[in-house]
């Protein structure tokens, strides 16, 4: 049979009608549309020296996703999934993990970190692969110059130097501990902590501050009795030290054991300053060797009710933050879980304020965040500055040990006494190679 020309074009229309009616019903019915989300690399240590600090950041990222993702995500539509990986405190880990949330997950952004040289390695990484990254820990003086740092790398907390600077600025004018003994770190942690004191010091020389004895040990070093006998005979008015985790906690132990801040000996009129101090490790040190005379600088303390100077309105911002943080995961935030939530709420402003069709442009993430500064966090209003260092308004608060009897409950560990403000902690920016 023959089919007029006129019968062979129905019959091809209607094969083409067909064709495409079951290509749209496939597009739009059968096919599950592709979720579109906003993927944040989570890069910690969650194994070995930093474990206990880094589980905190973890949870502070994590609060701070799920609170974005219960109004809809990013521009209220957009979610986000954070993809944890653990670096493990190695250099070569860590950048083989960096690579495979690049790769293989197809990270968008990324926040972490909690040992130093980590960050500065994968500062380098986003070098080459440009993505917002918001390290949540102290990082190195050197990190920080305009040379070294991405364009898009934007530092939550402070450095070493900061750390250094501060305490003493606050130790000789708030506290009129003038005759400094300062026991370093050997690595870049404790000598960047030094050139802040010393460079406070220098201030403030005109007031009769000097530093009459220096040390310092590696980490890990554990019989400090040498040291503290070469501090009783120097006989300073404060004892400030770098140490941190355990290598703290043994300093303290010792000082106590040696008669360093209390009792009735050599040493006993000798105060104590903690240069960088945390819940986490303030919880393992005995009672008895945190007392009235140890200080120290603590970035941020979850009990500021009735702390002298502080606004009610941001004692109250500390306290609903704490709830929802101890709501979430059973007790109150350390400094390293609300720099961690910070910095994630950070980057997702700026993503917000590049605009959707930017949110993978790491150069216009980082454009909208100087453009728009200021921001406020539990702690108080803050301000990025040109080196992509915030200035908070309450940089640092300082703690004074709380004797056994005059505790609460577990976490009531220290008590506020003060805190530290304004800019003048930060680095000069002519340092970093700005001016």
């Amino acid at each position: 049979m023959i089919l007029r020309k006129s019968t062979a074009a129905i019959i091809a229309g209607v094969v083409i009608a067909i064709v495409v009616i079951a290509a749209v019903v496939y597009v739009f019915v059968l096919q599950k549309p592709v979720e579109e989300e906003y993927r944040l690399g989570i890069l910690l240590p969650l194994t070995g020296t930093f474990a206990d600090v880094a589980k905190t950041q973890r949870e502070g990222v994590l609060l701070a996703i799920e609170e974005i993702n219960a109004k809809g995500g990013l521009w209220g539509r957009v979610k986000v999934r954070g993809i944890v990986r653990d670096d493990e405190a190695n250099l070569d880990v860590g950048v083989r993990r960096f690579n495979e949330l690049l790769t293989v997950e197809k990270i968008h952004g990324i926040v972490g970190q909690t040992w130093v040289p980590m960050a500065k390695a994968i500062n380098e990484q986003v070098k080459r692969n440009p993505m917002p990254y918001f390290p949540v820990c102290v990082v190195s003086l050197d990190m920080l110059n305009k040379t070294v740092i991405a364009n898009w790398t934007f530092v939550a907390m402070m450095s070493a130097y900061s750390i250094g600077y501060a305490s003493a600025a606050y130790a000789i004018q708030n506290l009129n501990l003038k005759k400094i003994y300062f026991l370093a770190r050997s690595d870049s942690w404790g000598w960047d902590m030094y050139k802040g004191v010393q460079a406070a010091v220098a201030k403030f020389a005109g007031q009769g501050a000097e530093i009459v004895g220096y040390n310092e040990a590696p980490l890990g070093h554990a019989d400090f009795s040498t040291i503290l006998m070469d501090v009783i005979n120097k006989n300073p008015d404060v004892f400030m030290f770098a140490q941190f985790g355990a290598d703290q906690v043994n300093v303290l132990k010792q000082c106590k054991a040696m008669g360093i801040g209390t009792g009735t000996g050599a040493g006993a009129n000798i105060k104590i300053f903690v240069c960088w101090i945390t819940n986490v490790v303030a919880a393992s040190i005995p009672p008895d060797a945190l007392h009235e005379n140890v200080y120290a600088l603590h970035f941020h303390y979850w009990n500021l009710t009735g702390v002298p100077g502080i606004p009610t309105s941001v004692q109250q911002a500390t306290a609903e933050f704490v709830q929802r943080y101890w709501d979430r995961w059973g007790y109150p935030p350390d400094s390293y879980a609300i720099v961690a939530y910070i910095a994630t709420k950070e980057l997702f402003r700026a993503v917000e304020l590049a605009g959707k069709e930017k949110m993978t442009d790491a150069a216009a993430i980082a454009k909208a965040l100087i453009n728009n500064p200021n921001f406020d966090t539990p702690k108080g209003p803050a301000r990025w500055r040109v080196d992509h260092e915030p200035v908070y308004t309450y940089a640092a608060f300082v703690v004074q040990g709380k004797p056994q009897n005059e505790r609460t409950g577990y976490w009531d560990l220290l008590k506020v006494i003060g805190y530290y403000t304004g800019e003048e902690y930060l680095p000069p920016l002519s340092m970093l190679g700005y001016q």
